[in-house]
């Protein structure tokens, strides 16, 4: 068996995790922009799109993995940064349900599924941001207490 997983290992893992979603979603942008200019050839926006879906879904079961582990040394606000990233999270899930049942193959294809996606990717995009800063805070907190001989 390996080391436990330290907290500043997790939170490494998840940010870095983060930049490859954080990519998908830039990704997914630009198809969106390249289809509203090039016509009405929805596939490749349907295929980025449920892709961005299923790589959304699985980075927040490995967040929910790590979580307690990222968040371990956050003096004072741990639990309560946990339980605000788990109410993201189920919000992201219920975007994510809308997302994916919006791109079904025999659907409808409207500009109201572009903007969904497009809306998707870009909260998504702020989402990361927001998580990123919970995880820095820890590494904050970690080096005063590092700095008080804790």
């Amino acid at each position: 068996m390996g080391e436990p997983l330290t907290s500043s290992d997790a939170r490494a893992t998840i940010l870095s995790r983060n930049e490859v979603l954080r990519g998908l979603a830039a990704e997914t942008i630009q198809v969106v922009e390249r289809g509203a200019q090039t016509g009405r050839d929805f596939e490749p926006l349907r295929a980025q799109a449920r892709d961005l879906c299923a790589a959304a879904a699985a980075h927040l079961a490995l967040e929910e993995r790590l979580l307690a582990t990222a968040l371990g040394d956050i003096i004072g606000w741990g639990p309560a940064l946990r339980s605000q990233i788990e109410e993201d999270h189920q919000r992201q899930r219920a975007d994510l349900a809308l997302a994916i049942s919006a791109l079904e193959p025999h659907g409808p294809v409207s500009d109201r599924i572009v903007e969904r996606v497009r809306a998707l990717a870009d909260t998504l995009l702020v989402d990361l941001e927001s998580e990123e800063r919970y995880l820095l805070t820890a590494d904050l907190d970690a080096l005063s207490v590092d700095s008080r001989g804790g």
